[in-house]
């Protein structure tokens, strides 16, 4: 997968709707990674040389998503591939690390890629699996042409319900606002990952252009076909297709199994809720209209649609 297959996205304004808000102004603690804002807990340098100089192989996958669009239960899934759909000894954490963590201290490390040091998985046997939530220009891909990336997309009202979980619950982000003005900060492209739409539409273009190396899933298929999502990840990371395993591995990554699975939960409200709509619950009809507005001018031309529950497609 090279670096061009994908060009860039020009993303709309959208100034005509609503005044864009910074994250900072309203408490919500971030640092920037090459103008995208990202955890605070990185250190910048560190990060920014990874993406530079990290040295993948042509064996290498990643799991690339926005944050909060199912990364975890994609972690598991692959985890439980690599395992005959058995949990075994390692946590998806361990078994799928996300590898930026690394440029981080121990708090953030340790809870997401427990044990690793950049030595140790450089040093770790083929083929090795790894998280991201990187843009597609951003993702450390080396010299190796061959890394796959299962890349993975969520309706972006219920990103944004679950991104304000998780700034108001995890410390480092320090968020204590309202969800109102959250949402404004995240249609402004200043929530934790920057810009979702950015991010969606050129890893689905980078999938477009190069299926054999980028498979592009949404959220919303993967539960409405969770046994059809799980052959699909295992047909594309070649593993042999066993029935038995899949259907493992279902049972293995529900959301309930989940949650009672100390090695698939590390806590701190990260298996929230999951399923799709719950937006409708946070939602005020002025807060849903105005969304509709600004998705409706970012998606113009792009060719995607989401499933945002309850039969609403757009």
């Amino acid at each position: 997968m090279g670096a061009d297959s994908s060009k860039a996205y020009e993303e709309p304004a959208c100034a005509d709707l609503f005044e864009p808000v910074e994250a900072a102004p309203v408490g919500y603690i971030m640092t920037k990674v090459r103008g995208v804002p990202q955890n605070p807990l990185f250190d910048v340098t560190m990060f920014e040389s990874m993406i530079d100089t990290f040295e993948t192989r042509d064996t290498d996958v990643f799991i690339c998503t926005y944050v909060k669009a199912g990364t975890t239960w994609a972690q598991q899934i692959v985890t439980l591939l690599c395992n005959g759909g058995e949990q075994g000894d390692k946590s998806y954490g361990e078994q799928v690390p996300w590898l930026e963590a690394l440029a981080a201290p121990e708090t953030l490390a340790e809870r997401e890629a427990p044990g690793y040091t950049l030595e140790s998985i450089d040093a770790m046997a083929d083929p090795r699996f790894f998280k991201s939530h990187a843009t597609f220009g951003d993702l450390p891909r080396g010299k190796a042409p061959g890394v796959k990336v299962i890349a993975i997309a969520r309706n972006p009202k219920d990103t944004v319900v679950s991104l304000f979980h998780h700034a108001s619950s995890k410390p480092e982000f320090g968020y204590k606002g309202d969800f109102t003005t959250f949402l404004k900060v995240f249609l402004s492209g200043n929530a934790e990952n920057g810009s979702w739409f950015k991010h969606v539409v050129e890893w689905h273009a980078a999938s477009k252009a190069d299926p054999d190396h980028v498979l592009w899933l949404t959220y919303e298929a993967m539960i409405e076909d969770h046994a059809g999502s799980v052959a699909k990840i295992a047909a594309f990371l070649g593993l042999p297709d066993a029935g038995d395993v899949v259907a493992k591995t279902v049972a293995n990554s529900t959301m309930k199994s989940m949650q009672a699975n100390k090695k698939a939960n590390i806590g701190m409200n990260h298996l929230r809720k999951g399923g799709v709509g719950g937006w409708r619950d946070y939602f005020t009809v002025t807060q849903s209209n105005l969304f509709d507005a600004v998705y409706a001018q970012k998606m113009a031309g792009t060719g995607l649609a989401f499933n945002f529950g309850e039969g609403l497609t757009m």
